[in-house]
């Protein structure tokens, strides 16, 4: 995997700091101005960024230890919770809510010229792919009818790569892709507001056994991650915040601010949202290992305690 960051003013800061092992798809605002405002050098943690390469390996690297943080879908926790021997739990909100845009190939014209094609997803069973038969199945298309196929891609840009390489027809891609796939010729054919207003975006997840053993470490780390969010979304921090996280993830202005303007409001889980989310999976006929209920899905206790509650 590859690391992104780790967090210290001075090396031998560094040797004072306790490392905490953290997996994203992508880093996030706060995140990234918790690092740059020294929030988290601030509570005693250096930080390890690693990029995860699709849900399964960032799950199963939860499970075992090979990081204490995830940062992702909610859909992927509620598939993993449970299984190989470790419940993962989620404990805060980065984003509250999301639209997903499907974005197609030239030669798609409309839904129906999707009928029969290959479609790029993370995983066929996780999140995204979900997202997509939704918008796809009110659309008139069924993935159990056969009227198209998913195929494991992995990230973002494993899916992107796909579609321009001509091996699949559409996926859900972020805003920053999307621009390089208008490039080539791509568009938006639709998306995910009018079928999941309120679907659940990203998360922060732990094994809760990890959790439990380390209150304080994970509770420090809140701390700092709530002091950027709320530097970050401060309207006098905005335009510092998005040449921050521009800088981290090389992103244009415009991208920059709306990453910023991603944020979770609180840091707070949005239950609604991460019950549609649930709902969501059960629709599909999926057995979940924990069941399907929502509160075994999710603790607040730690950041409450970070809230100081």
């Amino acid at each position: 995997m590859l690391t992104i960051f780790s967090i210290g003013k001075v090396a031998a800061q560094q040797k004072e700091l306790k490392k905490l092992r953290v997996n994203v798809f992508r880093i996030d605002a706060a995140s990234a101005a918790a690092r740059a405002q020294g929030f988290f050098a601030a509570e005693g943690l250096a930080l390890e960024v690693t990029e995860a390469a699709n849900s399964t390996e960032q799950m199963r690297g939860l499970i075992q230890g090979k990081f204490e943080i995830a940062s992702g879908g909610f859909d992927n926790l509620l598939a993993w919770s449970g299984r190989e021997g470790a419940e993962i739990v989620a404990i805060a909100q980065v984003s509250d809510t999301a639209i997903f845009r499907v974005i197609v190939r030239p030669e798609i014209k409309t839904w129906a010229d999707l009928k029969g094609k290959k479609l790029a997803v993370d995983a066929v069973d996780t999140a995204f792919a979900l997202v997509l038969r939704r918008i796809l199945l009110v659309r008139g298309l069924d993935l159990n009818r056969g009227d198209y196929e998913l195929v494991a891609r992995g990230t973002t840009v494993l899916r992107f790569e796909s579609m321009l390489k001509g091996e699949t027809y559409a996926g859900i891609l972020n805003s920053q892709l999307e621009l390089r796939g208008v490039d080539a010729g791509m568009w938006c054919i639709g998306d995910s507001a009018e079928v999941l207003p309120d679907y659940s975006n990203s998360i922060l997840a732990v094994n809760r056994e990890w959790a439990q053993r380390n209150r304080d470490t994970l509770v420090g780390y809140l701390r700092g991650w709530l002091k950027g969010l709320n530097w970050a979304s401060d309207p006098a921090n905005r335009e510092a915040a998005a040449k921050i996280i521009g800088a981290e993830l090389n992103l244009n202005p415009k991208l920059a601010a709306e990453r910023v303007g991603e944020l979770s409001s609180t840091g707070t889980m949005n239950l609604s949202g991460l019950q549609v989310v649930l709902d969501l999976r059960n629709q599909f006929g999926f057995k979940l290992p924990k069941g399907d209920k929502l509160p075994v899905y999710y603790d607040a206790s730690f950041i409450n305690a970070a809230k100081g509650k």
